[in-house]
């Protein structure tokens, strides 16, 4: 099975601009979502800046979903392999966009030997390189013990 999450360290600065449209009380209007994209970039706020490089940033009904979304959960790689373990499931791989990119040569030169399967590594990694999954993760699985 293929699964997506978002990762709690990618998803920092959503999580500040999130809290930033709370403080100033924005709505989910198209109005206030270009009053408050325009804020955010002009906020001197490098964590609020960053978010101009999500594409969806730039449109309303992307930038409602990203910003102004009613519930959203994240999670932490330790989470995953946690919640994996508890349910007799495999970790069979990330997604080959992520393997068969830069971030898996950089993995590579930074764990060499070690498997793309090793969820300790990829939390090491990520931690150390936190915007890594700033898509969401995603990664297949299945039952403990099926080829």
């Amino acid at each position: 099975m293929r699964l997506g999450f978002y990762s709690e360290l990618a998803r920092r600065n959503v999580v500040a601009a999130r809290a930033f449209i709370a403080k100033r009380g924005y709505a989910r209007t198209a109005e206030d979502i270009r009053r408050c994209r325009q804020d955010l970039l002009a906020s001197g706020d490098p964590a609020l800046r960053k978010l101009a490089e999500f594409r969806d940033f730039f449109s309303i009904s992307e930038c409602r979903d990203l910003l102004f979304h009613v519930q959203e959960h994240r999670l932490t790689i330790p989470e995953i392999k946690a919640f994996l373990a508890a349910n007799n499931l495999e970790f069979v791989g990330l997604s080959g966009d992520v393997t068969l990119s830069n971030v898996g040569e950089q993995f590579v030169r930074r764990f060499p030997g070690t498997s793309f399967t090793d969820l300790d590594a990829w939390h090491m990694f990520e931690t150390e390189n936190p915007d890594t999954f700033a898509s969401m993760y995603q990664f297949w699985i299945r039952k403990s013990g099926e080829a």
